[in-house]
């Protein structure tokens, strides 16, 4: 139990002699408090605040919900100061014993209150009294004219930028997912209302499509033998309810899913449920339907749903009415009965680290929950976090392989292209290669299948001054616009602020801007260039605004209707199309050179998952890489679909560095409006940080200015802490929690085994 705490400050000479005695709960409250609060609980409540119970409580002046954490018999403090429980929330707890454990496992790692961990684990509908059935949704109105558009962007670029959206999108939209998307607030929308140019209206809550999605795929007659190996030594473990973790790497194509599918088969047979964790993107109505065939009714758990939608989908896991839980990162935490199963497909995706308190890693409390629960844990992966194999190397997760394709298909073929010694060409201004060019023409003329892959959105990422040699940049964000050709304006990819293309450049007023680089939109418009009758679809957050955007796509690119799918990091995962022989990477190198440990890791991995999709049926498959730097080690090796290598190469340079596997990582972030505040907190914690590590082995890098050092109009400073054991772990997290809670004039972000580092 974490200390106990009363609402407010208790003076010493205001603590009774003896504790008092009657019916006490613990309640863990949704605040950044390193402590829980204790309640008296009346004799009609007794019954129900239970451990794993949401109740109604009042704290200060506002009546919140929290969750029941304890129980006891006596009180220490003063009875003047102790409030009763308002209402008991459910008849039922929600929360087992052993999420209840979970959370206050995942509140001592992530340097969070377990009350801030709870709330990860409810769904929004259970963090307010009463759920929600009704949402609001938006859609334009009377069709606007080029006058009131013209007339909205010179007057409010964020009601323009609205009303451009929904006319884009064509249809309905729910209203927060549309302002959260464009990062804006309530009121835009309401002027327009009242303008009559667009209409809220308040429905009541749809089925998720997702939760009836359906797709063929039958159950095969024979397992590989790989696959077999696999299930021979999964189903014991079982059976047996180990809480082992097995790290299954399998080549892209290896069956990986039917391995899964399996193993979940075994634990359903014995009355058991499963949860599958797959990284957002990858989260399609196929995916879901290749469970549906196999299982019947899946709950589908992902962020596009409503809270009503999360909601019924959660209570109705809760009850044991459906085994299976397919959905994104906060899926883990469903209240299944009976956990027998977790799968983490794509393990190394860093989509499964949360941005936000708490900031948890999905794949390692996910091990950490199938451990307290005696279920086993898969993490699927062809290309393997380097965390995950080293601790596989130690003996702490189970190896297993799929180290060929089913069928003994081969793995793609794959060409790199030196774009250094690329002619350009007037056409495409060097898009594409020589060699890409024609492979995607006789690929289109024998009515094949195509994905061009570039994780970048936009039309060009840089506005480039060639007279004073500056970029333009966003006034809020240390970052350069985009420029998006579509909606003619510059976009912060950031905050999402807008501006028209300057007619000359912001610093010096030379009329000299240029272009510079490719987004996924100029790509998709060379390739209509180069090949006006290929039937040609681009897939990134611009064009997929609605869920049912990008369904419709998937659909229409595997009935054959379309030739060429061009698109961002979105088209790289979970899509299993056998008419794919060809895929292009237009640039391997866009994130290759970020300031982050782990750019060539990832890199590598998404080069491997891109070059997956092709070749999957007996029509074989090609892959295109063209790169600038075809000797990095993260392209060779991608190339040569030789994982083994790239993962040693780069263990080796990591453990000399002490970045993880070899060492644990915590990152702080400072962020003020005011950049003297933040240059002083950051100084005065990382000293003190220093001092408490001193002689442990630790090394405090930094403060420093971080590399987007402004951002959404704040300024940011970081430092960064390599710790050698788990001990020094725990000492540094309890260190930055107690120096993060006494400072107030800046906002300070702990984020334990940090992801990103930009």
């Amino acid at each position: 139990m974490g200390q106990t705490g009363s609402l407010f400050p208790i003076e010493e000479e205001a603590q009774p002699s003896e504790p008092l005695s009657g019916e006490f709960a613990h309640v863990a409250l949704n605040r950044p408090l390193d402590c829980e609060f204790t309640y008296e609980v009346p004799s009609e409540l007794s019954a129900g605040a239970v451990p794993g119970a949401r109740v109604a409580v009042q704290f200060g002046p506002k009546r919140e919900v929290g969750v029941v954490v304890g129980r006891d018999t006596t009180c220490d403090l003063p009875a003047a100061k102790i409030r009763s429980l308002q209402a008991v929330l459910d008849e039922r707890p929600l929360l087992s014993a052993e999420l209840l454990t979970l959370t206050r496992w995942m509140a001592d790692r992530y340097a969070c209150s377990w009350g801030e961990a709870l709330s990860a684990v409810l769904p929004a509908g259970l963090k307010r009294e009463r759920s929600r059935r009704v949402i609001r949704m938006i859609r334009a109105g009377e069709p606007a004219s080029a006058e009131v558009l013209k007339e909205l962007a010179q007057k409010s670029e964020k009601q323009h930028r609205l009303l451009r959206t929904l006319l884009e999108i064509g249809g309905s939209i729910e209203l927060r997912e549309l302002t959260r998307r464009l990062n804006l607030s309530d009121a835009p929308a309401q002027t327009l209302a009242k303008k009559g140019l667009v209409i809220i209206e308040r429905v009541e809550v749809s089925s998720d499509p997702l939760a009836s999605a359906e797709a063929d795929r039958g159950r095969p007659e024979r397992l590989t033998d790989e696959q077999s190996a696999c299930l021979e030594q999964i189903l014991p473990s079982v059976a047996a309810r180990s809480g082992q973790t097995f790290l299954l790497r399998g080549v892209t194509g290896s069956g990986k899913t039917e391995v899964y599918l399996r193993a979940i088969e075994a634990a359903v047979e014995a009355g058991q449920s499963a949860i599958v964790l797959v990284p957002e993107i990858a989260l399609t109505p196929q995916t879901v339907g290749w469970f549906r065939s196999r299982f019947g009714e899946v709950a589908v758990l992902h962020s596009r749903m409503t809270d009503a939608q999360r909601l019924d989908a959660w209570l109705s896991v809760s009850t044991g009415e459906v085994k299976v839980v397919v959905g994104a990162r906060s899926a883990l935490f469903a209240p299944v009965v009976d956990l027998g199963v977790i799968v983490v497909d794509e393990e190394h995706e860093p989509s499964f680290k949360q941005g936000s308190v708490p900031r948890y890693h999905a794949r390692d409390v996910a091990v950490e929950r199938a451990r307290l629960e005696g279920a086993v844990c898969i993490l699927g992966s062809a290309t393997p976090s380097l965390e995950s194999r080293a601790r596989a190397l130690s003996g702490e997760f189970e190896r297993i392989e799929l180290p060929k394709r089913v069928g003994d298909k081969p793995m793609p073929e794959v060409e790199v292209v030196d774009m250094r010694t690329e002619p350009r060409t007037k056409a495409d201004s060097g898009i594409f290669s020589a060699r890409l060019r024609d492979l995607l023409g006789a690929c289109v003329e024998r009515g094949e299948q195509a994905i061009l892959f570039l994780n970048r959105r936009g039309f060009a990422p840089v506005l480039y001054c060639s007279s004073c040699r500056e970029v333009v940049r966003c006034e809020q964000c240390d970052m350069s616009l985009t420029w998006h050709r579509k909606i003619d304006r510059a976009v912060c990819h950031s905050c999402c602020e807008e501006r028209k293309r300057p007619g000359v450049c912001p610093s010096c007023t030379s009329p000299a801007l240029q272009y510079l680089g490719s987004g996924s939109e100029r790509v998709e418009q060379a390739l209509r260039d180069l090949m006006p009758s290929a039937r040609v679809a681009r897939m990134d957050s611009d064009t997929m605004v609605r869920r049912e955007d990008y369904e419709e796509t998937l659909e229409a690119f595997g009935r054959g209707e379309l030739d060429v799918l061009v698109g961002t990091q979105m088209i790289a995962k979970g899509l299993d199309f056998p008419r794919v022989t060809l895929v292009g990477i237009v640039s391997a190198d866009t994130a290759l050179h970020l300031p982050d440990f782990r750019a060539a890791e990832r890199t590598f991995q998404l080069l491997a998952q891109v070059a997956g999709r092709a070749g999957r049926s007996d029509l074989g498959g090609r892959i295109v890489v063209q790169t600038e730097a075809p000797s990095h080690p993260a392209v060779t090796h991608a190339a040569a679909h030789d994982y083994d290598a790239f993962a040693e190469a780069e263990d080796g340079v990591r453990a000399a560095l002490g970045y993880p596997p070899h060492g644990r990582l915590i990152r702080v972030v400072f962020e003020s409006e005011v950049e003297q505040a933040v240059t002083e907190a950051a100084a005065s914690m990382g000293a003190a940080l220093k001092e408490t590590l001193e002689g442990s082995g630790a090394m405090v890098l930094g403060p420093a200015l971080a590399p987007f050092a402004l951002l959404r109009g704040r300024h940011r400073h970081h430092l960064m802490v390599k710790l050698p054991d788990e001990e020094t772990v725990q000492r540094a997290t309890e260190a930055l929690k107690r120096l993060a809670a006494a400072e107030s004039s800046v906002a300070v972000k702990v984020d334990v085994d940090a992801v990103s580092m930009l």
